[in-house]
């Protein structure tokens, strides 16, 4: 089993925008084969930085089911300033 941190800063003034287009990626994301537990909390600090936790089966399954052709058009909808997407950090 692993677990994966990301990491999504919002452009100014879109936080609606990604918050509608997150929860459809969030949800789909959820119900991949080998996702156990995806969660997506909005910073209590800067309300552009947005943290998504997920627990998965094992590395491959998390690989699986980000390189769909369905995630990667949601995700590229999202109005981001920034992400940590490309260099997630895993923990076993």
């Amino acid at each position: 089993m692993i677990h994966t941190l990301v990491i999504f800063r919002v452009k100014k003034g879109r936080a609606a925008d990604f918050e509608s287009g997150h929860r459809e990626l969030v949800a789909l994301m959820g119900s991949q084969p080998g996702c156990i537990e995806i969660r997506a909390h909005r910073s209590l600090h800067d309300p552009l930085e947005y943290m998504v936790y997920g627990t998965w089966e094992d590395k491959p399954a998390w690989d699986r089911a980000h390189q769909t052709s369905r995630f990667k058009e949601l995700f590229k909808r999202l109005p981001l300033a920034e992400h940590t997407l490309s260099r997630s950090s895993f923990f076993a």
